[in-house]
């Protein structure tokens, strides 16, 4: 099942039907109140990333299930630009976007970093940490991404695996792996995906609430 899909921004537009389709397809998929809540607090938690994005942006959210097992997703096609993000990050001292801190700080910055294509000429960090290389092959899981000359892929799960094999020697890791530790989306979803194809960029939230 697919709900209807939502126009919203990132002053808010459409967050309140969002939340009202998310509740829709678990009453739907005869989720109970914990699973429902869960449910709820991954699609808050994706709004919250929209509203914190720098200048205008603007997006559709929809909900897929079946069964047991919710995708949310989130498809921008932003409208700030790169010399938005320049001018807003040459203010601060280092010329990072010191705003990318915790979980969803990042994932934020990875959708403002598809704004500005040229940023990914040399990408670093959170970015790298979760890039995906290998092409999917035909019946490959949804929840495996690829990347193509067309398509720009990111995994939590891999990002997660990433940061878990460097933590024990790296400082910043460890404080990566805390982060982790403390976020909503990293201990309920069961994998995010980030996809940029061309001026588009995609985030798809998986959680399976069926038995494991």
């Amino acid at each position: 099942m697919k709900s209807d899909i939502i126009h919203i921004d990132n002053k808010g537009v459409g967050f309140r039907e969002a939340l009202e389709h998310t509740a829709k397809a678990a009453r739907f998929r005869a989720l109970n109140e914990r699973e429902s809540l869960r449910l709820r607090l991954l699609t808050e938690e994706m709004l919250g990333m929209l509203k914190e994005i720098t200048g205008e942006a603007e997006a559709e959210f929809w909900v897929e299930s079946n069964g047991k097992r919710f995708e949310l997703h989130l498809l921008a096609q932003p409208i700030v630009t790169g010399r938005m993000r320049d001018e807003l990050l040459s203010v601060s001292s280092t010329g990072k976007n010191a705003a990318a801190a915790g979980v969803m700080g990042k994932l934020r910055d990875i959708f403002e970093r598809a704004f500005d294509t040229t940023e990914f000429k040399d990408p670093s960090g959170c970015y790298m940490q979760g890039l995906l290389l290998t092409s999917a092959s035909e019946g490959t899981d949804p929840m495996t991404y690829s990347v193509n000359a067309s398509m720009v892929a990111w995994s939590m799960q891999k990002y997660k695996a990433t940061v878990a094999a460097e933590k024990e020697t790296d400082a910043e890791a460890r404080q990566e792996w805390d982060e982790l530790e403390k976020s909503i989306v990293a201990n309920l979803a069961d994998e995010v995906g980030i996809s940029i194809r061309g001026r588009e960029v995609e985030m798809v939230v998986y959680k399976d609430f069926g038995e494991k």
